[in-house]
């Protein structure tokens, strides 16, 4: 199968340089026969010295068009001079030169070009030249308009034929570099794709599995202590809550796991469960006081189950982070706790507690407080971290835009 295409390619491309040189035969005989001074007498019978020559140079130069794709230059030089300086016919230089130009693409190479263009207007001088001088034979002005029309309109096919194929050849070239920029862009969505999912996958991690994980050390430092002392009731009890929060993370890392399946590539950002509002606010609320963690809450917030999901989801993580943190740098375990917010304005958390005696919260150190700022940028917002000798405070503002007057 690959042979035959390749066989009929050859075939087409061996007529084609055969009816070349037929062509260029015919045109070059009328050329000779069209010049005076190539024959001895006016019958035609005989040709002269400088007719044999000019046709033997005729005759070398259609020699040469079987490679004219590969040497273009040399048929336009010695067509050039077979065409100005022997003052034969332009075919063979109308030939290399139509490769020259679709392959021009420095100034000196339109210079030749240029060059090639002058010989063959030249070369219509001279045949004009020969023909008047045929006056006897023929209707100068008749002969002298076919001389013209067909010199310029070779000149024409010359110019249409290049332009033509520069013309496909740079759009061939545009579609190919639209399909590499293309290709090209296909590979950054991927990998900013997966790159999305390994971020998302990281925050989910640490905002639900890192968060019951700490929790469950928490706890079972408690069982040491209950060890320590003997206390079966309390033994049993931080057994019971230990085994509680093995069972939360179970159901986070199946909840996440399922997300990733079931979402894939096409929403990375969007958890396989959306937001609930104040219940979601309530449950987290709950779950770090069975943590052990002292709420002293104010919660002021307007129409706030029907904001964005985005704006939910954020402080949701963002609050879980923050009373992780109180559960294991707070001395008392003990939080002052501020929301609030409307549409239209922003929703302002602040969590203030007292540091132990050892803690530390230096600017942009610890993977809590970095996860605080990036879920907090991520929705347009800000988080602000102070210290003082014995308190920690942690400020965040979140834009909430009015979903109202955006459909106005």
């Amino acid at each position: 199968m690959p042979t035959r295409p390749r066989f009929w390619s050859v075939l087409l491309q061996i007529l084609a340089i055969a009816t070349m040189v037929f062509t260029g035969l015919i045109v070059s005989v009328l050329g000779v026969i069209s010049t005076p001074e190539n024959f001895v007498a006016p019958n035609m019978q005989e040709l002269t010295d400088l007719g044999a020559i000019r046709m033997g140079l005729a005759m070398m130069l259609l020699c040469l068009i079987p490679w004219y794709r590969k040497i273009p230059l040399i048929l336009v030089i010695a067509g050039g001079f077979y065409a100005v300086v022997a003052q034969g016919d332009p075919y063979v230089l109308s030939i290399g030169l139509t490769v020259w130009i679709i392959r021009a693409n420095h100034r000196w190479q339109w210079i030749i070009a240029g060059c090639g263009l002058a010989a063959i207007a030249i070369s219509v001088g001279w045949q004009a030249y020969a023909v008047w001088r045929l006056e006897d034979y023929a209707e100068p002005a008749e002969a002298m308009l076919i001389v013209f029309t067909l010199g310029f309109g070779a000149i024409g096919l010359v110019l249409s034929i290049a332009l033509l194929i520069r013309q496909r050849r740079r759009i061939s070239l545009a579609h190919a570099e639209v399909e590499a920029v293309e290709h090209d862009r296909e590979i950054i969505s991927s990998q900013m794709t997966r790159q999305t999912e390994r971020e998302y996958l990281a925050r989910e991690v640490h905002d639900t599995l890192a968060q019951r994980l700490t929790a469950l050390s928490l706890q079972t430092g408690q069982m040491q202590k209950s060890l320590d002392t003997n206390d079966e009731t309390e033994l049993a009890n931080a057994l019971a809550e230990t085994k509680q929060y093995s069972d939360q993370a179970l159901r986070d890392l199946r909840s996440l796991v399922t997300s990733l399946r079931d979402q894939g590539e096409l929403e990375p950002l969007v958890p396989a469960a959306p937001p609930s509002g104040f219940d979601d606010l309530r449950a987290l609320l709950e779950d770090a006081a069975s943590e052990g963690v002292t709420i002293h809450s104010q919660i002021l917030l307007n129409n706030y189950d029907s904001a964005p999901e985005e704006l939910q989801r954020a402080v949701i993580r963002i609050s879980q982070e923050a009373l992780t943190n109180v559960l294991r740098h707070s001395a008392d375990n003990t939080v002052q706790l501020r929301i609030e917010g409307q549409p239209g304005q922003e929703l302002f958390l602040e969590f203030i507690n007292r540091t132990a005696h050892k803690s530390q919260f230096p600017e942009g150190s610890g993977t809590g407080l970095l996860g605080i700022k990036e879920r907090a940028h991520l929705v347009g917002g800000t988080a602000e971290q102070k210290t003082s000798d014995d308190h920690f405070l942690l400020q965040v503002h979140l834009p909430w835009p009015d979903e109202a007057l955006a459909e106005r």
